[in-house]
């Protein structure tokens, strides 16, 4: 299933291409509009679609995408293992407990595979040379509060 956006259609039918050279592997490219992409992300009407799992600090992201009982865990995973190592994450208490648990999360996420990454993104803001105090968060947005202009 793909989302209605040239760059979605471009990688299922690349994708589609590929799996293509496989004995009794057959796929078709489902271009849904947002609703219909949307609706059926949420209730699994697809075999394979193109998502995302955006992750800058671990807990959110990697719980929402992938914990079982997340709606956002739009792939289906539902591993215990997986789960317990997230819920561990999301209540350590020191770093050195965080980088365990999230250590244990990417071992199960290597054992479990729930999708194939065929891209990164990488968060960036133009400025002119008189803006100062550029910091970014999440997605690569400015933080507004810090940005100042000299003159």
């Amino acid at each position: 299933m793909s989302y209605p956006v040239s760059d979605s259609r471009t990688l299922a039918e690349a994708v589609q291409a590929q799996l293509s050279t496989f004995d009794n592997v057959e796929v078709k490219v489902d271009v849904r509009d947002i609703g219909g992409a949307t609706r059926a992300t949420l209730t699994g009407d697809f075999d394979l679609t193109i998502s995302a799992a955006i992750v800058q600090g671990p807990d959110f992201a990697l719980w929402t995408a992938f914990h079982s009982t997340s709606t956002g865990n739009q792939m289906g995973v539902s591993d215990p293992e997986l789960d317990a190592a997230l819920d561990k994450g999301r209540v350590a208490t020191t770093d050195a407990e965080r980088m365990e648990a999230y250590t244990e999360v990417q071992n199960r996420i290597k054992e479990v595979v729930p999708g194939v990454w065929y891209t990164r993104a990488v968060p960036a803001v133009i400025y002119g040379n008189n803006v100062r105090g550029v910091t970014m968060y999440t997605l690569g947005s400015p933080l507004p509060e810090e940005l100042w202009l000299t003159s």
